[in-house]
Formats: C-alpha cells, sequence, structure tokens
C-alpha cells in the first residue's frame, strides 16, 4: 500500500529556522523575508498536506519557491521519496543519502580544510555522525570508528589563536553558529557535554578563550572539564551564562547582546595598578652580593662572547680557563689561589684525540705545579659533526647534559658549530642563543663561547667583532677578542696578543689588557704589559711588577 509522506515533518520544517513548538505545530522564521521574530505558523491541514500563514503577509506559494518545493513536493508517495532520498541502512533502518531530513548538517574539517565527518541534527534534536566512505552505497559511513576527532570549525580556531583573537568554546554546533553571525570565532567539541578531549587542547596553546556554558547542571559541568582541561595551556579563560534562556542562541533571541552575559568564572582577577617605586625607595634596597667565580674577573650567569684571528689562540685561552678553573687557580693571575669550579667543557670542533694533545700539555702544568684539579671537577665532551641547537632533540641533548653535570662554568662552541644555518641568519642565532639561555639560567652557571672574527682588513687593526648574526654584538655581557700587538715578521709567530672590547662591558670587571705565550712546560699563556704599544685599558688587568707575571 502506498503511503502519502509526513510533508510537514520531513520535508518542510529541515528547510526552516528558528522553528518553536506551538500549540498543534510550529512556528518559524519565514523564509520569504528578513524574519527576526519567527512570524511563519504551520501545521497540518485537512484540504492541503501543510499549512503555511506567515503574518508578514508572504503569499504561501512564494515561501515554498523560498525552499525550492512546490504544493506538488508535499504529496508525493512515500515510496517515492524514498527513492529520491533514501538509499542507504543502519542498524536496520532506512537512513537518509541527501540533507533534505535534517535540520542542519555540520562538518568537521582538519587543519587544511578537508572534511573528516559529519554531524547531522535533526528537527527535533537527534543527532547522528557519519564519515565519507566511497564504499558504501550512499558514500557514507555510520560509524566514526577511528576517524579523527578535532574542534569544530578548525581552521578558523588555528588562525584566531596565532592572530591572538578571542576564541569561545560552546556546547553545540547551533551556538557556534550564532556567534558567527556577530563576527565572532567559535567552536565546540564533537558528541556535546562531557566529550571534550585532551588532545584538543593543544590548539588553544596561549589563546584568550571564553567557555560559553549551557545553563543547566550538564552544560555547567561540561563547561568546568573544559576549563580543567586548558588551564596551564590557554593564555586566559573565562565562563559565560547566557542572561536569559539556556545559551549563547536563547541569549541573542531573547534581544540580549553578548556582553550582556554573566561572567562566572575567569582565570585572572582585576590587578591593581603597580607603580614604579620612587627613588628613595629604589635605593633602600640592599643588592645580592656579587656571586663570583673568579673574584672580579667572572660571575655566575655572565655570558663571554671570546673571538680572535686564526691561529693566534684563543681556543688556548678557553682551555686554560677551563683547566685553572677547576683547579682552584686564577686563568691569568696564577700565583692567585681561587675557589675551584665545576666545569663542563662541550667542544664541537675538535675531536677527542685533537682535545686529549692540548688538554695533556695543561694538565702536566697542574701536577707540576701541584695544583691538579680534584676528580669530576672538569668534564669534557667532544662533539666534532657539531650540534643544532635550533632542532628539538639536540636542545633536549644539551638540557641532560646540563642537568646532569651541574657545571658553575660552561664552555661550549664555537658558535658557528652550534646551528646548521647560514651563520648571518637571525632566526636561527635567536633560537641558539634562547637555549644556551636556557641552559645557563637551568643551573645557574657562566657561559663562555668561542666566536669567529671577520676577515675584513688584513693586520693588527682587523676588527675582532663576530662574524655572523647581529644578534651576536647585543647578546652577551662581556665580548672580547684577541688580534696581535703588532704585525709578526713574515714567518715569525706572534708572541704577545692585545686582548680588545668589541663591545662595551655590563659591569667593571679586570680583564687582563695583553697576553704573551708562556715558556715550555708553564702556562700556555701569561699577563704580559712589556708587548703594549699604548697604556693598558682602564678596568683591566694592571700588573705592578715584572713585564711578564708567572
Amino acid at each position: 500500500m502506498t503511503q502519502t509522506v509526513d510533508a510537514l515533518y520531513e520535508i518542510v520544517l529541515p528547510k526552516l529556522d528558528g522553528i518553536k513548538k506551538s500549540g498543534s505545530g510550529y512556528m518559524a522564521r519565514c523564509p520569504a523575508h528578513d524574519d527576526g521574530s519567527a512570524s511563519l505558523s504551520l501545521g497540518r491541514g485537512k484540504e492541503h498536506p501543510v499549512l503555511l500563514h506567515c503574518h508578514a503577509g508572504c503569499a504561501p506559494e512564494d515561501i515554498l519557491a523560498k525552499m525550492d518545493l512546490g504544493w506538488e513536493d508535499l504529496s508525493k508517495p512515500r515510496e517515492k521519496v524514498e527513492r529520491d532520498n533514501w538509499q542507504g541502512r543502519r542498524n536496520g533502518q532506512l537512513v537518509q543519502a541527501g540533507s533534505a531530513r535534517w535540520a542542519a548538517v555540520y562538518e568537521y574539517v582538519n587543519e587544511d580544510g578537508n572534511l573528516l565527518f559529519q554531524v547531522c541534527r535533526s528537527p527535533d534534536k537527534k543527532f547522528l555522525q557519519r564519515r565519507p566512505d566511497p564504499s558504501a552505497r550512499d558514500g557514507w559511513s555510520y560509524r566514526l570508528g577511528d576517524t579523527r576527532r578535532v574542534p569544530y570549525r578548525l581552521p578558523k580556531v588555528i588562525e584566531a589563536v596565532a592572530d591572538g583573537k578571542l576564541v569561545f568554546i560552546c556546547e553545540g554546533e547551533k551556538d557556534v553558529h550564532t556567534l558567527e553571525k556577530h563576527g565572532l570565532v567559535a567552536t565546540c567539541n564533537p558528541g556535546g557535554a562531557g566529550k571534550w578531549k585532551p588532545e584538543y587542547n593543544e590548539f588553544f596553546r596561549e589563546a584568550v578563550v571564553t567557555i560559553i556554558a549551557d545553563k543547566d547542571a550538564p552544560g555547567q559541568a561540561h563547561a568546568r572539564q573544559v576549563r580543567d582541561n586548558l588551564l596551564g595551556v590557554a593564555a586566559e579563560i573565562e565562563i559565560w551564562e547566557a542572561k536569559d534562556g539556556k545559551d549563547a542562541t536563547d541569549h541573542v533571541n531573547a534581544g540580549h547582546n553578548l556582553a550582556d552575559m554573566e561572567v562566572t568564572w575567569r582565570s585572572q582577577k582585576p590587578a591593581k595598578p603597580d607603580l614604579a617605586p620612587d627613588l628613595w625607595e629604589f635605593l633602600s634596597v640592599e643588592d645580592e652580593p656579587y656571586k663570583w667565580l673568579i673574584p672580579d674577573l667572572l660571575e655566575r650567569g655572565d655570558r663571554v662572547l671570546f673571538t680572535g684571528f686564526e691561529g693566534l689562540g684563543k681556543s688556548m685561552v678557553a682551555r686554560q680557563m677551563a683547566v685553572a678553573m677547576a683547579a682552584g687557580v686564577h686563568p691569568f693571575l696564577h700565583h692567585r689561589r681561587i675557589e675551584p669550579v665545576k666545569v663542563l667543557v662541550i667542544d664541537c670542533e675538535n675531536s677527542e684525540r685533537q682535545g686529549r694533545r692540548k688538554y695533556r700539555q695543561i694538565a702536566d702544568v697542574t701536577v707540576k705545579k701541584d695544583c691538579r684539579p680534584a676528580e669530576g671537577m672538569l668534564r669534557l665532551i667532544h662533539k666534532p659533526e657539531g650540534i643544532d641547537l635550533t632542532h628539538p632533540e639536540h636542545e633536549e641533548w644539551l638540557m641532560e647534559r646540563v642537568t646532569a653535570h651541574q657545571p658553575d662554568m660552561l664552555f661550549i662552541g664555537p658558535f658557528y658549530r652550534l646551528h646548521n644555518a647560514d651563520i648571518k641568519d637571525e632566526m636561527a642565532a635567536r633560537r641558539t642563543v634562547a637555549v644556551l639561555d636556557k641552559a645557563r639560567t637551568a643551573v645557574d652557571c657562566a657561559l663562555f663561547i668561542e666566536a669567529h672574527a671577520g676577515h675584513g682588513e688584513a693586520g693588527k687593526n682587523r676588527s675582532v667583532r663576530p662574524v655572523g648574526s647581529s644578534l651576536l654584538l647585543r647578546w652577551p655581557e662581556f665580548g672580547f677578542g684577541i688580534a696581535p700587538c703588532k704585525d709578526p715578521a713574515p714567518g715569525q709567530p706572534v708572541m704577545d696578543v692585545e686582548i680588545r672590547h668589541w663591545r662595551g662591558m655590563r659591569d667593571q670587571r679586570q680583564w687582563p689588557g695583553y697576553l704573551t705565550w708562556g715558556d715550555p712546560g708553564d702556562w700556555p699563556w701569561k699577563v704580559s704589559f712589556g708587548a703594549a704599544e699604548e697604556p693598558v685599558t682602564p678596568g683591566v688587568i694592571k700588573p705592578t711588577g715584572p713585564s711578564r707575571w708567572s
């Protein structure tokens, strides 16, 4: 026996918005005019399958035309509708392939906008989820299985978070669209209340988030669940509730602005104005004493970038400092004793064999002078292949080494072997020094890094500024470089060098102004005054005795 469809429920209502039950029929927004007050009455008739009456005066034919319908569409036999609109089965029931049955179809897409699955809502608020399935007769599978779940409107959320815009999180897709009509960015999770998943959290890293809770117990519990997931992830969180009605849509339909919603929770309380200290208040604070590693020379937290011409011995300066500090000897005034310093060396240029040859010479000096470093005070890592601190894996490696060794002093470099990008790449340099600062502050150590000087002008007047990113000129507290005191004769080694300041010191320190190579079997470098052609720069070590110190 042929049956006629329920045209009101199955054909007309799914095409309308703002549907509300009214007596034995319904009220909805009329599609034939700009209707903000749901002025269309609908019901079943005796002579027509559907009665339509617009209180604004729109003709029924115009209303149907706006829905792409005619009177003949409302009188089709059920078997004809099933042929047109129903093509598959789910759990033994016919499932419609098209969208005519659904009041709304919400598409969930990935970061690139590719469809993952749909959520379909019927006029009586029943929901069904489905995913594309080319092998199915109707093109859909009604079991999501392990299909990836993501927040609704994901690409818009990602863009908004990147731009620092406010993101609203609602309980359902209908409220998302209500907020979008007001020019806002909104989202929700699939499945409704209580279905927020931890894997959604990272999309809201550093976001400013407002959660709109449905005004009932499940909705409020859901808002708290989302909040608890995003605490420590989002930059700011607030929870709002509708002033009238249950949700954002009810609130707006009641004629309220979104700003009229009630704030029930916020992550940050308004702070009182924090005024800068008065001069006398500022001066009354007692500063902490210096945390010297080498008195008047090097303090915890200092960053030293040390450059020099090729072949002058800047690496030997670093090695001498490392060994002397671990042995409790001032690295330049060798007759002075200091508290032994725990040192970690990460050499990213020389092999272990090359390192042993150089360090053995200096270690023999400490044995000869009865000041050898105690076991464990100086540890060495050689990575001649270099490391790339812009890569997370290498950053983690460095943090693990520093955390395990807990050095007071870290020698690392040269700088050009600490990342794989062009030496002038500003972003690579920024990332590299950020990791170095992270390691330095993690254990409160001082940092000594070698870098190469630019080639530029030949001879002793050549600049000792570091080659590469201009960031290197600004980042360290102290920038020194060694250069010949005078141009050597052809074929003769440079014996005396000047330590030049290529950036102004941020604090007064007593670094030597001149060095000279020591005698065989002694410390490689010694403070020199006799080699100077000009007076010693103020703030550097000034010899008071012989021209060369031991």
